[in-house]
């Protein structure tokens, strides 16, 4: 799922969805293979500029811990799978993130807004990947200030970044961020898992 967008005050706009573009059509805009592309995947840490504050990484841990307890783990090998679910794990990251970032920082320009949703399948990742992109080259084609522009494929277990800057294209490493038992394992979750949140952090911490 390609969701949500923090942006600041400035416009934003997107054409079309993009979903009936195949993906032969796609690689001939984006200019590359998706399996290339797929391939060149670089570690989160070369994203990574500053680290989540502690304190918000627990407070991110234990609404995660409330979202999996009151509607179940988001797996899709589980039946049936919600996407609602879905949705809402993703939504109590980037809701905290953006909440503490404005209030400590005095961001009040920063807004979280749910303009661009790509439901992503595991049998169909290929052409959400190939959406996400067409989406992200369309935002910064439209935007004037030309600024590095960022998605997130991510099934709210696994996380993936995107970034474009008009010439070059990026994608991360995969980020775990849920565990089906990390209620028990908080202190390992905070160790190994919070990677894909420093990342996060670090582009708020940018715009």
């Amino acid at each position: 799922m390609a969701d949500t967008e923090v942006r600041s005050k400035r416009k934003k706009k997107y054409k079309n969805s993009f979903s009936n573009i195949s993906q032969k059509e796609a690689e001939s805009i984006l200019g590359f293979e998706l399996d290339i592309f797929y391939d060149s995947q670089i570690p989160l840490k070369q994203f990574i500029t500053t680290t989540t504050p502690e304190q918000l990484k627990k407070k991110i841990f234990e609404r995660l811990i409330d979202c999996i307890i009151s509607e179940g783990y988001p797996e899709a090998a589980i039946s049936p799978m919600n996407e609602s679910v879905v949705r809402d794990n993703i939504g109590v990251i980037l809701q905290a993130m953006v909440s503490y970032y404005k209030l400590t920082m005095n961001r009040n320009d920063l807004k979280l807004l749910r303009e661009k949703e790509i439901i992503t399948k595991r049998d169909s990742l290929g052409k959400e990947l190939a959406q996400l992109l067409l989406a992200l080259k369309s935002m910064y084609d439209i935007n004037n200030d030309k600024k590095l522009v960022y998605g997130f494929l991510t099934t709210a277990i696994q996380w993936q970044l995107v970034t474009y800057d008009g010439q070059t294209w990026k994608l991360s490493e995969l980020s775990t961020v849920l565990l089906a038992n990390m209620r028990k394992q908080e202190d390992r979750w905070l160790k190994n898992n919070t990677q894909i949140l420093d990342v996060i952090y670090s582009i708020l911490s940018s715009i």
